[in-house]
């Protein structure tokens, strides 16, 4: 057996696992009523202006809460989960060595999430088109990928955070305190720091740094990204920070954060994991 077959097995078998727990299709409900809800607030609202982009805008702030928490509960337990109960040994008598079983499963469960966002963002969009009449696919599209994105990267963080711990309990400790730093409390750091360095909150006009501080989560960087997207390039930037936007707020940096946010959690718990002792 190839090692590329190896993974492909792992994978299939998590994809298979995920179907029967009915995993994707609840991820494909909660993001479609949500992001759907979101979309139509504006039409809810009086003397507020709405459109089909400040919808999907709508859809993504939400989806930016949402995804993280979504992506944790259905990876955290993919190898912690099995360590416990002990099927894990089982495995890896097997051929599939310990970086093919993490290889594996942050690949199958990562199809779940991407699947069901993909899905539930379908059924967003043709909620869009019945409400506002319309659809503009460049930015409805854009957004649906990175909002796929940010599922993935936080299924790498949750797989890495399931790699590093033995037990249940001590991997939903560190998927909750994951999902707090990285979705709910980044933003007082740059808060913080630009107090420290200036004297005061930021206002209207910022540091071009406090934008980039901002976008070094993987939920600020998926910001930072959909709202390029959707404000028009580099425009809505320079009006926040009063001038030229420098090199490090083009939207390769934030892909790039997107992506080390992904791989960086499964280097180190594939580091952990391969000297774990699992007896």
């Amino acid at each position: 057996m190839t090692l590329a077959t190896i993974w492909l097995t792992i994978a299939r078998k998590e994809f298979g696992d995920a179907l029967r727990s009915r995993m994707i299709w609840g991820i494909v409900v909660i993001i479609a009523v949500m992001t759907s809800l979101s979309a139509g607030i504006s039409l809810l609202i009086p003397d507020v202006e709405g459109g089909a982009e400040m919808a999907i805008g709508g859809a993504s702030q939400f989806a930016g809460l949402l995804v993280p928490i979504m992506a944790l509960i259905a990876a955290y337990l993919a190898i912690a989960g099995e360590r416990e109960s002990g099927s894990l040994k089982v495995i890896l008598g097997l051929p599939p060595s310990r970086g093919e079983v993490l290889l594996g499963k942050f690949l199958g469960r990562s199809g779940v999430v991407a699947i069901g966002l993909a899905l539930g963002f379908v059924v967003s969009g043709l909620v869009t088109v019945i409400l506002y009449g319309g659809l503009p696919m460049v930015a409805f599209i854009g957004t649906t990928v990175l909002t796929v994105l940010l599922g993935v990267s936080f299924v790498g963080i949750a797989i890495g955070i399931s790699a590093v711990t033995a037990t249940r309990a001590r991997a939903m400790t560190l998927a909750i305190t994951a999902y707090l730093g990285l979705t709910l409390l980044w933003d007082l750091a740059p808060n913080a720091v630009h107090l420290l360095i200036t004297g005061e909150m930021p206002g209207g006009v910022v540091p071009a740094w406090f934008l980039l501080l901002q976008g070094f989560s993987p939920t600020g960087a998926y910001n930072a990204l959909v709202q390029r997207l959707l404000l028009g390039g580099g425009t809505a930037v320079e009006a926040r920070i009063g001038g030229p936007a420098p090199s490090y707020l083009d939207p390769v940096v934030f892909l790039v954060i997107l992506f080390a946010w992904t791989v960086g959690p499964l280097f180190v718990g594939y580091l952990r994991f391969r000297r774990a002792d699992l007896s």
